[in-house]
Formats: structure tokens, sequence, C-alpha cells
């Protein structure tokens, strides 16, 4: 790559995509949303109006939630990843399947690799995939990178560190802007680091790494965009060849936006925040109710005097004066216990609707919610599964696209010769019925004389259970002999013998149930006759 200017690398890293800065504290805040801590209730939970400072500051401390972003995310997970992906491992090349069973840095399988990027799709909409090998490197020192060098691995770009992109005319990458974060503390003697930036600039055949090095006037650490002409850049750069930019889109669904796409929890996190404060304004009224304020006539009770400073401890520090003159007694108040009603109506309606528009109602009893699984209609039922189905279909279509993209890219980075159809299949199917189900229906089908395409489209759709992870060419043989077991069923029904033999084998089931039904009967005869006759010796002995 030609060399740079340190004022054209400067102006490089300040690049942003279109949308960037309107998402960014978006992407930040669904991020945030879904891991929780205590950091996102100081950003999160709102002071009301006339609210104190110090009441707020000791109700952000008292604050509490259930995190239902991160439980929407973590069942769809849990139900995508409930069948199993078909990658074809026979006709796979020994790179390949070395990079599914180390498929990052750290050594996670590609099953690990896959949750977590469906996870980061539901999370904040489209995050990025780079497929790099050993030569390139990303966040370690460069002696570890000499010891992977050769190997195929991936890793994870978050959208807010992508800084920029271009497409060319077809919709292929030009190149793609990223932001690093990094720290150098390889030697533990060496002054510790803070944590700074670095950008990596991938091209169709180059890639290059800029780290900023702050002269004397600057401070370690210190951002670039503020820095100036204060920040020189060190750049090293190399040649990889690929012939494309070795990025992957991983779309929570398949869209067709250039720049960002839409998260599972774009608001689902935004009704988990305002439950949060709901169930954090409902704390601050229990603190209130629980704890009523004194209010008493203010007549003989002088600040200073004894009697004062006793009224204050029994009002537990807090007590309201008034002029008692009308003969009104002592007493204490606190807030309207309805206020509380309101907010937990507010908050159960919010959490139905977080998990309705996923079609996750079911997951909520009616412990959690009153409108929930016990109390919802055949129709609200079977409308949930319809929405969640159709999600789960939509992220398995989009997972698969883009682990067939990772697998073109090891092939480019491997220089094997690339398969000539997608080596990797998710389901098409995300019902609940399981093998024992399927042979059950099988059955029921056979005794009502269902005619035998039918029986044998049903054949097909369970033999892909049964052996989900099947070559091609034993499905398409096995495939023909449920055709030929078909045609023999239909010729059967049109000679009539299918009908025979249905009858005969009604008819023998029912033999067998009239006999054992005989043998009980002649069982419980003896039985009663035996208590009989000895009940009549004892008569007769007395």
């Amino acid at each position: 790559m030609a060399d740079f200017s340190n004022k054209q690398v400067l102006a490089l890293v300040r690049r942003r995509h279109p949308e960037y800065s309107e998402m960014k504290a978006h992407w930040e805040f669904l991020e945030l949303t879904y891991k929780g801590g205590r950091k996102w209730f100081d950003m999160n939970i709102f002071q009301y109006h006339k609210e104190g400072d110090v009441e707020y500051k000791e109700r952000i401390q008292r604050a509490y939630r259930f995190n239902h972003t991160r439980e929407v995310c973590d069942l769809v997970n849990k139900y995508l990843f409930r069948a199993t992906i078909n990658r074809n491992t026979e006709e796979a090349s020994e790179s390949l399947k070395d990079f599914w069973k180390n498929c990052t840095f750290h050594g996670l399988s590609i099953d690990d690799f896959i949750w977590s990027v469906s996870l980061k799709g539901s999370q904040t909409g489209r995050p990025w995939i780079i497929v790099d090998n050993g030569n390139t490197g990303i966040t370690d020192s460069t002696s570890k990178r000499e010891e992977i060098k050769g190997s195929i691995y991936a890793y994870l770009v978050t959208p807010s560190q992508v800084l920029d992109m271009s497409y060319d005319d077809v919709g292929n990458l030009n190149w793609i802007l990223i932001e690093e974060l990094y720290r150098d503390d390889t030697d533990p003697w060496d002054d510790l680091e803070t944590p700074s930036n670095r950008y990596r600039l991938w091209t169709q055949n180059e890639w290059m790494l800029m780290t900023p090095v702050v002269n004397k006037l600057g401070t370690k650490g210190d951002n670039p965009d503020k820095l100036g002409n204060r920040v020189k850049f060190v750049t090293t750069s190399g040649t990889h060849g690929l012939g494309v930019v070795p990025a992957i889109r991983a779309d929570n669904v398949l869209s067709t936006e250039p720049w960002t796409s839409s998260a599972l929890i774009s608001d689902i996190a935004y009704l988990d925040r305002a439950v949060a404060n709901y169930a954090s304004n409902l704390d601050a009224i229990i603190q209130d109710q629980t704890f009523s304020q004194l209010a008493m006539p203010a007549q003989n009770l002088m600040p200073g005097e004894d009697g004062y400073e006793k009224v204050l401890e029994m009002g537990t520090k807090r007590a309201f004066l008034y002029d008692g003159e009308g003969g009104a007694a002592p007493h204490y108040i606190s807030p309207d216990p309805r206020q509380a009603s309101l907010i937990l109506a507010a908050i159960g309606t919010l959490i139905s609707e977080i998990y309705h528009s996923v079609g996750l109602a079911g997951e909520r009893t009616k412990q959690d919610n009153s409108k929930g699984i016990d109390n919802s209609s055949g129709v609200a039922k079977a409308a949930d599964f319809e929405r969640v189905t159709a999600l789960l279909q939509a992220k398995a279509k989009s997972l698969e696209f883009v682990e067939n993209q990772m697998v073109d890219l090891v092939y480019k980075w491997s220089g094997d010769t690339p398969p000539a159809k997608s080596l990797v299949a998710y389901p098409e199917t995300f019902d609940v019925a399981t093998i024992a189900d399927e042979f059950y229906i099988a059955m029921q089908l056979s005794i009502i004389d269902t005619p035998g395409s039918i029986r044998g489209k049903h054949m097909k759709g369970l033999l892909r259970k049964l052996f989900p992870n099947m070559k091609e060419t034993d499905l398409i043989s096995f495939e023909g002999d449920i055709d030929e077991w078909t045609k023999m069923l239909k010729e059967r029904a049109e000679s009539g013998d299918l009908a025979k033999d249905l009858r005969s084998g009604l008819m023998e089931e029912g033999k067998r149930n009239r006999s054992q039904s005989g043998e009980k009967q002649s069982q419980t005869k003896s039985r009663d006759t035996g208590d009989s006759l000895q009940s009549q010796g004892r008569e007769t002995e007395s």
C-alpha cells in the first residue's frame, strides 16, 4: 500500500458513514441494556418532577430490574439453535474442517461463535464478521501472531466500531474502516498503557493498520479526533490478495440497507427501560408509604426546645407543622396508594407488549403477568407461535447466508478449490413436534387410510429429522425408496388389498381387545367368588 502523510491518515480515521453519528448512541444503548449492571441505572433511571437530588441519588442506589431485553435475546437463541445445523463435513476441505473446530483466535468452535453472532445481531442489528489469518493479526502481540501464522479465524466487530465503508455498483465492499480498542501490556514492567484506539483499513487486496502515537503535547489514550496535529500515526500494511474485502454483514435478518439493519430489541430495549423506571417509581412510593410523615400543630413547639427534638425523632427526622388553633390532632400522612396500582398496571402492560412483540408471551406465567399464558386464548397462542416461527425462520436464513459467506472466505484464504454448492444448511421449520410425535402422526395417517402421496410427503419430512446430517447422495437414495413405497401404497389402494389389510388388522385388534377384556372379567369374577366363599366359611365357623 502506498505511503500516506500523517494529515491524510488523520483525515481517513475521522471519516464516518452517513448514519454513524445518528445511530452510535442507539447501538451503545442497546448493548448496555442487554448487558445490564449498575452503570445502566446511572444513565437510564430518570429524575421525576420536583424530586430532590439527594432523593434521586438514593433511588438510583436502590434501583433494580429484571432484564427482559436479555431474556428475549436468549430465548430466541435457545429456540433457534435447538434444531440441528447441517454442515457438510464430507465435502469440506481440511482447512474448512479446522476452521469449524477452531473458529476464533481463542479456539471457539463454529457453533459457539455463530451463537455469539446471533446474539450480537439481536442486540445491534448488524455486527460485522472479519475472516482473517495469522499474518495480519488483530489485537494480540506480534509473538502470538507468529504462533498462529497461516491459521484462519474470525472475529466480531460491533456496528459502533465500523466507522465507514464503500460499495461498488453491484453492492460489494470496496473498503471498510474499523476502529479497534487496544492496550499494549505485553511487558508487565513497562509503564501501564491506557487503552487507546487504533484503526484498520481493509480493501479488496490490501490491509493497513494505523496506530496513533501522541507527542509530548498530548496525553496517552487521548482521542485523535481531539488532538488534531498533535498526534502522529505509525502505520503498517500488507497485501492479502483475496480480491474481496474479508468482511461480512451479519444482519439480524437479511436486509438490503447499506449502512444499518434493525435489531431484534430496537423497540424492546426502550420498553424495558420504561419498566425499570416505573419499578423505581414504585420503589419510591413504597419507601414513602412505609415511613409516613408526621403532621402536627406548631403551637408551643419552638426550635431549640427538648420537645422539638423529640418530635423530630418520632417523625423519622421529618415533620410538617401547621396552625393548630382549630383543635386538629397530630397525624401521619402518606402518598395516595392508588398511584402504586396505576404503576403496577402500566408495568404489566409493558411486559406483555415486550413478549408479545416477538411471540414469546407463552414464556411468561400468570405470576409474572396477569395476561400471560394461562389466560391466553387458543387464537392468541396460535398467533404468537406463528410470529416466533417467522422470526426464527428469518434469523436462520440470515445466519445460513452468513456462514456460507464465511466458508467462501476460508476457501479464498486457504487457496483450495471452492465447492460447487453451499455446504451449510439451517433448518427451515421450527415446530415443537418430537420424532415420537411424528411417528404417532404417521401411524394415525395409516389407520384412517390416508392417500399414499400424503404419507410419502410426511415420511420425507420425518427423514430429515431422523438424519439431519445425512449426505446428499444418501438423502436422494432414501427419498427414492419413499417414492417406491408411495407407489406401492397407491397400487394396493387401487386393487383394494390395502383396504382388506386395514379391515383385517382392525378385526384382529378388536379380537385381541375382546379377549383381553374377557380374561379380565373372568379374573374379576373368580376373585369375587373366592371372596364370597371365604365369607360364608367364616360365618359357619362363628
